[in-house]
């Protein structure tokens, strides 16, 4: 008997080193899914932000065609938003890019389109009533999900 005390004190320390690592690595694989289901919801809140601003803008066009929005990050819940309106080169489409960011996640959406501007001064003759009709030729979207 007197040769085998040391035994048992091996067993513990292996069993307990194989519980301590079981432990960390399923540690380690719930941080990342965390982590990953944190970047998908503000990807996901980044994105309808930046749509929500693409909608305000066609929403501002449709009232008044020569709306320009000032170029800052406006804040809306939690995130931010930008909106840009620029006409395309070469053609009488505008490029309009709304961009949405919450936290870290950014996302930006890229629509082009026509707008068409109908005077019809028999309506309403002073002022003469303006029909806007705008028509959306692409919807690009730009971001890692």
């Amino acid at each position: 008997m007197t040769g085998k005390k040391g035994y048992s004190l091996v067993i513990v320390l292996f069993v307990s080193t194989i519980a301590l690592m079981l432990c960390t690595a399923i540690l380690n694989i719930s941080t990342s899914e965390y982590m990953m289901g944190c970047y998908v919801r503000d990807y996901t809140k980044a994105y309808y932000l930046a749509e929500g601003g693409i909608q305000k803008a066609l929403s501002h066009l449709k009232q008044n065609p020569d709306y320009r929005p000032n170029n800052n990050w406006q804040a809306l819940g939690e995130g931010h938003y930008k909106i840009t309106i620029s006409p395309k080169q070469g053609t009488d489409s505008i490029k309009i890019t709304s961009s949405g960011r919450v936290n870290k996640a950014e996302v930006s959406i890229i629509v082009t389109a026509d707008v068409y501007i109908e005077i019809d001064e028999e309506v309403y003759p002073d002022p003469p009533h303006r029909n806007v009709e705008i028509r959306v030729l692409s919807w690009e979207y730009e971001g890692p999900i």
